[in-house]
């Protein structure tokens, strides 16, 4: 059977410089082939590998084929979040120069659009400056006509076209020209040719761009400034529509006022808002095809009211698959969707994902085998077995709540576990009533979700990450789960035991429980802030606005229920009790206190680690506490090795620091030569200098040499430098090996120069310079009116929504390096899109989510492709810590529970509030075993 477009066979994804597996390099080749061999025959495929596996590299050997087969040499488009605009292009680039030879490489390039506007100029350009892949972040078919010279000109050329044909126009014409460069908001162009709205209007749009050249405006290797997609949709307009457009140029002021920038104004957005509709009805109207579309995060597709999902889809045809007429119906041939999360739909939301397929190109010679018919068809039969899956999936689900801790009891036999018990069941035929009906639901569960797994399979196609290490790790865990009082002893206990609380908060969480017990209906957010953190209990009660605190981590824990008059008498009754007299009573929260020091253990063993919270204020309590404990740790070790005072350690540390800025001490030197032994091994490393100096810095830094370096109380020997670079930490790596690892990363695995230099240039300006950090970066907390100030260290960092996207991406980046950041607490934004992989294997889940997916998402920023638990051997360390007794047990417990129904009844929603919490909290836990193997099964079998 011949494929549609064949699998470009020099492309070899098995490249020892990105830090992957022959394995995991020949599961993507082959689910790349498989994906082209699907697309024979049917419209799309979603490609739904667990988080961290390469989907991006699946994805790029797939547009790569095709782009290069393609006879018209038309561009693949891949559309990207826009937290992903930049790193797509950057795999792209390492894609190229790594997985293709150089002269398949060089037929390759690629271009970015924001706005539909840049997306239609690079569709234009001619064959021979046509990119090959275009990145297209979510919503720029949406921004057609933004700020910006692009979108000005094509503002321009539909003023033209709502001018064209119309009479006495004569004074408008005059004052457009005198206005029109404040109207657009291209008042350089005004300044350097007044005359040239008179020029670009009495002219066609396809003589413009000879006009901006010939007066400088623009240059030769410019597109057109109105693609001709465009061009022939505005011919295609009513006067009627256009008339919107004249009501707006005649409100445009004619002459300087005090009220003209207000008048401008109001003319502007008036031909703002009736340029909004023409451009979509101008997207409607366009008229090419391209051979695949690419769409990273599908999973945006599943409301189909969103403005995303109507590009596919009219939202008043949603339930039917025949009548698609979005802006992008009927532009692709083929469509490809990521996403690592496909089972948080519900069959119903997955089914109206798959639908978007129905939006491709039916009626060109290119069109899938299966015919749109049998597409229609299949859907249907698909929705039909998920319904009867998930019909018995919630069935089993109801029998195996009604077992209870007795029914463990088989005979005269107790089980110690779940799973002992459901194999007794299963081999040694143990016959009670309610065991049968377990049975026999389990049994019709697994018959309709293999019926369903059948139907499904053409259409997703899923991978699971091995939960053993292949290569010369072979058989050792990828993985080591550590609820609850885990976190203390870093030893897996069988019987899950929680955190236990300390007299001093024995009160305040005797008074939540009794809040919970007086509002059963709803849900308890102070609570689940309580459990938290002292700070984020306050955070709930005092309802501050999301807004003002400029972060959205906490929306869907606002308290929005009204709370019974008991409620609040025992809500009171604890915000006076809570022990927050000091900054040390914050620390000593419980499940804070043993974060901290699960952190402070790391640390000590030179490991780095992500610390995830919800709660704003817990992650600032998160940073306060554990800045402290580290600095005490520092003087307290420092006062070991130099027999003195923790007071004069510090002293001391900074004075021996010191030395290493001078250019003739012994032991500047010493280090010196050990790093230059280190960059002579990469000899193609540019910025030497600077990664001399950083790696210089950290060493100094008094976090480092009290750990790593054999001080003694006469200070620091050039021997005891040389030792300092082969010591090794816990995961029996030395200095010496990691600064290898990072130094070559910089050198083979940096996908272009920019890269290279953005991780140079970050790393080496990150703050190692004094043990307390600056200024500026001090914390002012607000409680009861007192304000008071906060030791912050500079290897302890805080990321949420607050954090300006520059400073995220800079954080990301030193801290996938072996350098500070040396602890990242961070919120949901660092949970998705974001690589943390690279020198950390220890994440702590502070806070719990209601969502199993979510939790995934956050270790997968840690277990990725070529992840630090690759190169050691040693396991992620995954810390789950919950308080015993407490709401926070329930959750957790309810969480692990639905984490293994999660595949089986997709899509489950349950509710959260304390009467089904306490329900769900008492359930027999369903066993891994019968989880797994009634989930779907739907890899590609190598």
């Amino acid at each position: 059977m011949k494929s549609w477009h064949p699998y470009d066979h020099p492309i070899n994804l098995w490249v020892k410089k990105r830090g992957i597996s022959q394995a995991d390099a020949q599961r993507q080749e082959i689910t790349a082939q498989e994906i082209l061999r699907r697309l024979s025959n049917q419209p799309g495929v979603i490609l739904a590998d667990e988080v961290g596996m390469g989907k991006t590299f699946v994805a790029l050997a797939v547009a790569a084929s095709v782009a290069l087969s393609d006879s018209r040499r038309r561009p693949v488009v891949v559309m990207v979040p826009p937290s992903l605009r930049d790193k797509w292009p950057r795999d792209f680039g390492v894609f190229k120069h790594e997985c293709l030879p150089p002269a398949t490489a060089a037929k390759l390039r690629h271009d970015t659009a924001d706005t539909a506007a840049e997306f239609l100029q690079l569709i234009d350009n001619p064959v021979n400056r046509r990119a090959s892949i275009i990145f297209l972040t979510h919503g720029a078919m949406h921004r057609g006509l933004q700020r910006g010279h692009v979108g000005g000109w094509i503002k321009l050329a539909v003023i033209q076209r709502a001018l064209h044909r119309r009479k006495y126009l004569h004074p408008l014409r005059q004052t457009l020209y005198q206005r029109m460069g404040d109207l657009l908001e291209m008042g350089w162009v005004q300044r350097r040719r007044p005359d040239l709205w008179r020029r670009l209007l009495d002219r066609s749009t396809s003589c413009w761009r000879d006009e901006l050249i010939r007066f400088g405006i623009a240059h030769e290797a410019e597109d057109d400034p109105v693609p001709k997609a465009l061009v022939h949709a505005l011919e295609k307009f009513s006067s009627r529509k256009l008339d919107q457009v004249m009501e707006a140029l005649y409100a445009v002021p004619k002459r300087t006022s005090e009220s003209y920038q207000d008048r401008l104004n109001d003319a502007r957005a008036a031909l703002n808002d009736s340029l909004k509709e023409l451009w979509r009805e101008c997207l409607r109207h366009l008229n090419f095809k391209l051979p695949l579309l690419i769409l990273d995060e599908a999973h945006h597709l599943k409301n189909p009211e969103t403005r995303f999902a109507s590009l596919f889809q009219d939202a008043d045809a949603q339930n039917d698959a025949q009548t698609f007429g979005g802006e992008l119906n009927g532009v692709f041939e083929r469509m490809l969707f990521l996403t690592a999360t496909p089972f948080q739909l519900g069959h119903h939301e997955l089914c109206q994902v798959l639908d978007r397929f129905g939006s491709i190109d039916w009626k060109g010679k290119h069109a899938p085998r299966c015919g749109q018919v049998a597409f229609t068809t299949s859907l249907t039969e698909l929705r039909s077995r998920l319904d009867a899956a998930k019909s018995a999936a919630l069935r089993f689900d109801q029998t195996w709540g009604k077992l209870t801790a007795a029914d463990l009891v088989a005979g005269k036999k107790h089980f110690e576990s779940v799973d002992q018990w459901w194999k007794a069941i299963t081999d040694q035929k143990l016959a009670t009533p309610i065991f049968d009906q377990v049975l026999e639901s389990h049994h019709e569960t697994n018959k309709r979700m293999r019926l369903a797994e059948e139907a499904l399979r053409p259409w997703v196609i899923r991978h699971l990450r091995p939960r053993k290490l292949a290569g010369k790790f072979n058989g050792r865990l990828r993985r080591k789960k550590l609820p609850g009082r885990s976190i203390r002893n870093d030893e897996y206990l069988p019987s899950e035991l929680g955190l236990e609380l300390t007299p001093a908060a024995e009160l305040p969480f005797l008074l939540a429980a009794r809040a919970t017990i007086s509002s059963p209906e709803s849900r308890p957010v102070f609570a689940e802030g309580l459990a938290s953190s002292y700070e984020a209990f306050l955070h709930t009660r005092l309802r501050r606005r999301n807004e003002k605190l400029g972060m959205d981590d906490d929306a869907e824990l606002s308290q929005t229920s009204t709370i019974s008059r008991a409620t609040k008498w025992y809500l009171d009754q604890l915000e006076e009790v809570l022990p927050l007299r000091s900054h040390q009573d914050s620390a000593a929260h419980p499940k804070i206190k043993a974060t901290a020091e699960r952190v402070l253990k790391t640390w000590r063993h030179g490991e780095k680690m992500v610390v995830f919270c919800h709660f704003i204020e817990t992650g600032r309590a998160l940073r306060r506490a554990i800045s402290g404990l580290l600095h005490d740790e520092i003087l307290q070790l420092g006062s070991e090795k130099l027999r003195c005072s923790p007071q004069r350690a510090g002293h001391l540390l900074n004075l021996l620091g010191k030395r290493f800025f001078d250019l003739d001490s012994p032991i500047r030197k010493a280090c010196d030569a050990e790093i230059t032994a280190l960059l002579k091994r990469f000899p193609e490393l540019p910025h030497r200098d600077k990664l001399k100096d950083t790696i210089r810095r950290y060493i100094r830094t008094p976090s480092f040499l009290v750990r790593f370096v054999p001080l003694t109380r006469y200070g620091l020997s050039v021997r005891a430098m040389h030792k300092a670079f082969h010591v090794d930490s816990g995961s029996g790596l030395s200095l010496r090996v990691v600064l290898e690892s990072f130094l070559n990363f910089l050198q083979n695995q940096c996908s272009t120069d920019e890269e290279r230099k953005a991780y140079i240039d970050e790393v080496s300006a990150a703050q190692t310079g004094k043990m307390v950090a600056r200024k500026d970066l001090f914390d002012r907390d607000e409680l009861d009116g007192q304000s008071r100030r906060s030791l912050l260290l500079p290897n302890v960092r805080l990321v949420n929504g607050a954090t300006l996207p520059e400073t995220r991406r800079r954080l990301m980046l030193t801290f996938n390096s072996p350098f500070f950041p040396e602890v990242l607490i961070a919120s949901s934004v660092m949970a998705e899109g974001v690589d943390l992989h690279r020198f950390c294997r220890y994440v702590i889940h502070h806070d719990l989510d209601w969502n199993p997916s979510s939790l995934e998402q956050r270790t997968g920023r840690l277990d990725r492709i070529g992840a630090k638990v690759e190169h050691c051997g040693e396991p992620i360390h995954i810390y789950m810590p919950y308080l015993a007794e407490t709401q926070d047990e329930k959750m957790y417990r309810v969480v692990m529970d639905r984490e293994r129904w999660f595949n089986v009844v997709m899509g489950e929603q349950f509710k959260v509030d304390a009467r089904s919490t306490e329900s769900l909290a008492q359930r027999i836990p369903l066993p891994d075993s019968i989880a797994k193997a009634l989930a779907f099964r739907l890899e590609v079998r190598l």
